[in-house]
C-alpha cells in the first residue's frame, strides 16, 4: 500500500497543486474558478500543505488561511481550511480521508485553537467539524415599497438627498490611510468575533491616486474623516439575472451615524444600475448600525444561515489551549460583572476533550484537571463557539438550559460568556 506524508507546500509544488485541483473539481480553463485556482496555487503557495507520496508527488492539498480572530482583547488562531482536493485518480481508495485526518492533527501541532472550512457535512463531521451559521447584511437592489403598494425604482430611492452634514469623497490613499487604519480600528478593535486590525498604517511607497470609478470613499465633515467604504464587485457570487457586490472594509464613528447612511447610500446608488443587483456584506449585527442605515432609509436584511448537507462548519482544535489564551478577557469580564467575587470552578465538555475553568481571587485559569466543578457543562462544539465570539449566551444553550442554574451561576455564565454584537466575516 502506497505510503503519503503531509508537509508544507513549496514553489516547486506549484504546478502539481494547480493540476490536482482543476482535475479534481473539473474546472474548465479560461473560467473564473479555474483563474482562481491557478492564482492560489502559485501565488499563494505558502498557504498550502500537500499529501505527498513515497515519489514525493502530490496526491492532493488543502489550503489554510491564518486568521486571528478577537476575543475583547485577546486573539485566538482560526485556521481557515478550504480547496481540500485529492486527484481523481485516487479518490475512492480513503486517502482524502486519511490527508483530513492528518490535517487535522497538523492544526493542533502549528498551535491553531479553531479551525472553519464550507463542504459536505457527512464527510467532514468525520474529523470533529460540526455545521455552524453563516452570518451577512444584505441589501437587494430592485424597486424599493414606500407604502401603498406603491414602490420607487432603485436608482430614486437611494438617490442623494443633498442633506447630509458632511461630504462622501473617493477615497485618497496618500492623505486617507491614518484616517481609514484610525476607524477601522476604532469600530472593530475588542469586537469579539471580528480580525485582528492593525492600529499603526504602513504606507507604500507609491500610494495610488483617487479613483472615482472606484467604490470606495470617505465620508468627511468639517475637515475630519469619520467613516471609509471599500465595496467590489464579486463576479463567482454573480448570475446571468444578478449582479453581486460585497463590501470588503467599512469602519465609521459610531458618534457620527450619518458617516453610515450617507457612505452605504453613495454605494447604492452607483451599484443599482442594471436591476436587480445585491449588496452582501459580513458586518456585525450591530444595532447601533442597523439603526444607521435606518436612519438613511436603507431597507436592509440581517441574515443567519443555517444550512443542511453542505455547510459552513466549524472545529475547535484544542480547547485547552483556546480558554487559556482568553483568560485575561474572562477575568476582566469577571471583574466588572455583579459576580465579581465568585470562586470556584466550572467544567465545559466538548466531544473529545474538557477542562476547568478555575476562578480564585477574581483571576481565570485553565486546567485540565478534573475535579469537583460548582457546574458541569456538555456543549457541542458549535455551542462552545458561538458563545466564545459572543453569538449566544451559554445560557442560552440547551445544556445551561436543561440544568438547575442559581442566579449566581446564571450571572458567572453571562458574566463570562455574554452575547456581543460580534463580528461576522471569518469564521463564516
Amino acid at each position: 500500500m502506497m505510503s503519503y506524508r503531509l508537509r508544507p507546500a513549496t514553489a516547486a509544488d506549484a504546478q502539481e497543486m494547480f493540476e490536482t485541483q482543476v482535475a479534481a473539481f473539473g474546472e474548465v480553463e479560461g473560467t473564473l474558478r479555474w483563474e482562481s485556482a491557478r492564482s492560489y496555487c502559485f501565488e499563494r503557495t505558502e498557504q498550502h500543505i500537500v499529501f505527498v507520496d513515497e515519489s514525493g508527488h502530490v496526491a492532493g492539498l488543502v489550503h489554510i488561511h491564518d486568521h486571528p480572530i478577537q476575543v475583547g482583547s485577546c486573539a485566538v488562531r482560526k485556521a481557515d481550511v478550504g480547496h481540500v482536493a485529492i486527484g481523481p485518480e485516487l479518490q475512492g481508495q480513503g486517502i482524502g480521508t486519511r490527508m483530513m485526518q492528518e490535517t487535522v492533527a497538523w492544526l493542533r501541532e502549528e498551535g491553531y485553537h479553531l479551525s472553519r472550512l464550507g463542504g459536505r457535512v457527512s464527510f467532514y463531521s468525520r474529523f470533529g467539524y460540526e455545521p455552524f451559521p453563516r452570518r451577512f447584511v444584505q441589501i437587494k437592489l430592485g424597486p424599493v415599497p414606500i407604502g401603498g403598494g406603491s414602490a420607487l425604482p432603485a436608482r430614486e430611492a437611494f438617490a442623494d438627498p443633498g442633506e447630509w452634514p458632511g461630504q462622501v469623497r473617493p477615497y485618497d490613499e496618500s492623505r486617507d490611510l491614518g484616517d481609514r487604519t484610525r476607524l477601522r480600528w476604532e469600530y472593530d478593535h475588542g469586537r469579539s468575533g471580528a480580525l485582528v486590525v492593525e492600529r499603526e498604517c504602513h504606507p507604500g511607497r507609491h500610494p495610488a491616486p483617487p479613483d472615482p470609478t472606484a467604490l470606495r470613499w470617505v465620508y468627511e465633515r468639517e475637515g475630519e474623516v469619520l467613516g471609509y467604504l471599500h465595496a467590489v464587485e464579486a463576479p463567482l457570487e454573480s448570475t446571468e439575472s444578478e449582479t453581486v457586490f460585497t463590501i470588503a472594509e467599512f469602519a465609521y464613528a459610531p458618534a457620527f451615524p450619518d458617516a453610515a447612511g450617507a457612505l452605504m447610500r453613495m454605494l447604492l446608488s452607483r451599484v443599482c444600475d442594471p436591476e436587480p443587483a445585491r449588496v452582501t456584506s459580513r458586518l456585525p449585527f450591530d444595532e447601533a448600525l442597523s439603526e444607521a442605515l435606518q436612519a438613511a432609509e436603507i431597507p436592509h436584511e440581517r441574515l443567519e444561515m443555517y444550512q443542511a448537507m453542505a455547510s459552513n462548519m466549524i472545529l475547535v482544535v484544542n480547547l485547552a489551549a483556546t480558554l487559556r489564551a482568553i483568560t485575561n478577557e474572562l477575568s476582566r469580564r469577571l471583574a466588572g460583572s455583579l459576580v465579581a467575587g465568585w470562586e470556584g470552578a466550572l467544567e465545559l465538555s466538548l466531544p473529545a476533550e474538557r477542562c476547568m475553568l478555575e476562578v480564585t481571587g477574581g483571576e481565570v485559569v485553565v486546567s485540565r484537571t478534573s475535579g469537583p466543578a460548582d457546574l458541569r457543562l456538555e456543549l457541542t462544539q458549535a455551542q462552545f463557539v458561538k458563545a466564545l465570539f459572543g453569538i449566544a449566551t451559554l445560557t442560552e444553550m440547551p445544556p445551561a438550559r436543561g440544568a438547575s442554574l442559581s442566579p449566581t451561576l446564571r450571572g458567572l455564565l453571562d458574566a463570562l460568556f455574554p452575547r456581543l454584537p460580534a463580528g461576522s466575516g471569518p469564521w463564516g
